[in-house]
């Protein structure tokens, strides 16, 4: 059987994202047709791209999913370049993107520093790049899926033109406007397009093209509308400013304090941005397919209010429930797909998104009518046996390539023969730049250098306070990127586990607006208790109450559904038997849309790989403080995500971080170990930081104890396993 690739920065079952699910669903269109490999990376976390799943081939659904180690994800030099990029922009006068001569404007950027800005958007993987460069030769047709990763713009550069298929997901932004990209899409033999909007953009950026619309299948069988006592307005995906959410909220709340009335706007997916605290808006979070497409079915109107889209799956899946659309003017896409279909209305401003609201909302026979040709635009031109006819088309038109070699796409890059130099050079001058140190995510309008102040100036009763001093010292910076996982939302009710010593705590009480509930174990008896703590920088003493109990063996003293987040940090590392029992009660005791904050010690930090290949110790030492005083069990971020991910976490931004300078007494320096781990830099840090939210099923799962994590486990405390 011939077999066919298709490249895409990263795939799996918690990810969500349309260039995922393109990717996904075109290799099970065409994995009856041919062998299917997805080449992907090991991250998860667009953010960050960390190393979250293991490196190695995963057959899943009859597919050969072959994972690849990220070599540059997070990288503080990313925003910079996104940020002059920007400013750049800006000064071409792009405001349409055309310039006096009705061209369009390109960023007049150098092709090397074009080439690291993509490096750094990440993921970057040489051994993904690597494997291209040696394979493509056993696949038919290589499809890369969206233009801007480093995964289609390095991989492309390395396949023979007649193998390279693009499917760039294109929408009008500034990274659109490099070159480069414009070289990459001409390299391609043909592309894929989603819409003929996009297909007229990418002409317009990049020049005529050879391809096709393929499209994407949606699902389209109608479902049961969701039964509500309050009609709603509905919204699905990332909540993010780049999708006009800020746009929306505001508008929304503007047009319902101008016209009240039971309308509400009901929000499911992640939020990237705090969600407003209103009594009408209701952030459900992640929910399952199906829960998705009843509620589709049962909104008065689907709301779309992105400018950025090259299809809109969610806005067509909205239209095939028979629910008419509201969408915002900005996007090319989805004004085609109203006025081709007729199936909603579109607005460009708040005066004409009132507007719209108040023509559509009482006029139910009109919406009935949108609804009804908004299904039949979608079930007439996206079904799966038209999309993978023309999938197939487009893989079958590639020609065998004259040379076996592929050829550079600019003279400026490196030779091949001279890679393996350069690859040494690079490494070499990178091994001072391995430890990983994002940005820290400080309040507004405060210094580092302040707030270390204030953090310092923290005592809690009776505490040693060279030993307050020396935890500050090295774990400031900690405390710091702890908090910036806390969202900033009004009246958040807040538990901190593990309160002493009062460092987040305080943090918490200035910067956040929270009802805070703190809890601690120190081996007695008391089911309560409270600690008087003093800080010092501004003559404050707080009085602290707190419960007692053992995260581990007790039931949490908290009814079901109390908080909104949950801070579970520098605990894991020292339970002794069972760490599944306190995610199972932080899950109970989690709001339906709450979220865990966990950090946690990254056992396979810098230092540590120093140590093992020094033949060094890397377990804790004993301590003075007992059993629970020392790290009983460290973890790597792969083992976080799939322990949450078992017991019903969507990990939502996982990243390592360094946090104080190098203390090693390892004999090993980073000099000898740089060439080895240089494709682990976005995992090496000191600390892990993870945020997750809960699935909506969660609670109904039992408590999930998995075989690489326990070697046995008492009668009395096994659950599913």
């Amino acid at each position: 059987m011939k077999k066919v690739a298709i490249v895409v920065q990263r795939c799996h079952e918690s990810v969500v994202g349309g260039s995922e699910a393109l990717a996904w669903q075109y290799a099970n269109l065409l994995k009856d047709s041919y062998e299917v490999d997805v080449l992907t990376t090991t991250a998860v976390d667009a953010a960050y791209w960390s190393n979250a799943l293991p490196e190695g081939l995963e057959v899943r659904d009859g597919i050969n999913v072959q994972r690849f180690r990220v070599d540059i994800g997070y990288s503080p030099y990313r925003t910079e370049l996104f940020n002059r990029m920007i400013e750049d922009f800006g000064r071409l006068g792009a405001g349409s993107h055309n310039g006096p001569d009705g061209g369009m404007k390109h960023i007049p950027w150098s092709i090397a520093l074009q080439e690291e800005f993509v490096r750094r958007i990440g993921p970057y993987s040489e051994s993904l790049v690597m494997f291209l460069r040696e394979n493509w030769s056993r696949y038919r047709s290589i499809i890369f899926v969206t233009y801007l990763y480093p995964t289609a713009y390095f991989g492309i550069n390395e396949v023979p033109r007649g193998r390279a298929l693009l499917a760039p997901t294109l929408h009008d932004e500034e990274p659109a406007y490099l070159s480069i990209y414009k070289h990459a899409a001409r390299r391609a033999h043909s592309m894929i397009w989603l819409t003929e909007a996009e297909q007229r953009l990418g002409h317009d950026l990049w020049g005529q093209l050879s391809g096709q619309v393929v499209a994407m299948a949606i699902e389209s069988a109608p479902r049961g509308p969701e039964q509500r006592d309050y009609p709603y307005l509905l919204y699905c995906g990332r909540i993010d400013p780049n999708k006009g959410c800020t746009d929306l909220f505001n508008y929304f709340m503007r047009f319902k304090e101008q016209n009240p009335s039971p309308l509400r706007l009901v929000l499911t997916g992640t939020a990237d941005i705090p969600v407003p605290d209103h009594p009408e808006i209701a952030f459900e979070g992640f929910v399952t397919a199906e829960e998705k497409f009843s509620l589709m079915a049962g909104a008065v109107l689907y709301v779309m209010p992105s400018g950025k889209e090259s299809f809109s799956i969610v806005t067509l899946e909205a239209m095939a429930q028979g629910t008419p659309v509201l969408v915002s003017s900005r996007s090319n896409v989805l004004t085609d797909h109203v006025k081709m279909s007729g199936g909603g209305r579109i607005y460009h401003d708040y005066e004409s998104f009132a507007t719209r609201l108040s023509e559509m909302l009482p006029d139910e026979p009109a919406r009935q009518r949108m609804g009804e040709v908004g299904r039949r635009y979608v079930v007439s031109r996206f079904t799966p046996e038209r999309v993978r006819q023309s999938l197939m088309n487009a893989v079958e038109s590639s020609p065998e390539p004259e040379e076996a070699v592929p050829t550079a796409a600019f003279p400026e890059k490196i030779p091949k023969s001279n890679r393996a130099a350069a690859s040494k050079r690079k490494s070499q001058s990178e091994a001072e730049k391995l430890p990983n140190a994002p940005p820290l995510p400080l309040p507004q309008g405060w210094l580092e250098d302040d707030l270390r102040a204030l953090v310092s100036s923290v005592l809690v009763e009776d505490a040693p306070p060279d030993e307050m001093k020396g935890y500050v010292e090295s774990d400031f910076k900690r405390f710091v990127y702890t908090l910036g996982l806390v969202p900033e939302r009004t009246g958040m009710s807040v538990l901190e586990l593990g309160a002493n010593p009062y460092f987040m705590t305080v943090l918490l009480s200035k910067f956040r607006d929270t009802k805070l509930q703190l809890a601690n174990f120190f081996g007695g008896p008391e089911a309560e208790g409270s600690q008087k703590v003093f800080i010092n920088q501004s003559g404050e003493v707080v009085t602290f109450p707190f419960k007692q109990f053992n995260v581990e063996h007790d039931i949490f003293p908290y009814d079901d559904d109390s908080f909104d987040v949950v801070l579970f940090c520098e605990i894991i590392e020292h339970l002794q038997s069972d760490p599944v029992h306190a995610l199972v009660e932080i899950r109970r005791v989690l709001k339906p849309r709450g979220i865990l904050v966990l950090t946690t010690p990254n056992v396979g930090r810098l230092d540590n790989v120093r140590k093992v290949i020094a033949g060094e110790n890397i377990y804790d030492p004993y301590s003075g403080y007992g059993p629970y005083g020392r790290h009983n069990r460290e973890y790597t971020p792969q083992d976080l995500v799939s322990l949450l991910s078992a017991n019903g976490f969507n990990v939502r931004t996982l990243f390592t971080a360094d946090v104080n300078a190098e203390r090693s007494s390892s004999r090993v320096s980073i000099e000898t170990v740089a060439p080895l781990v240089r494709h682990r830099q976005p995992d090496l840090g000191q600390y892990i930081f993870c945020q997750s939210s809960i699935q909506k099923a969660a609670r109904k799962q039992p408590a999930v104890r998995p075989d690489w994590l326990y070697r046995s486990m008492h009668k009395e405390s096994e659950g599913g396993s």
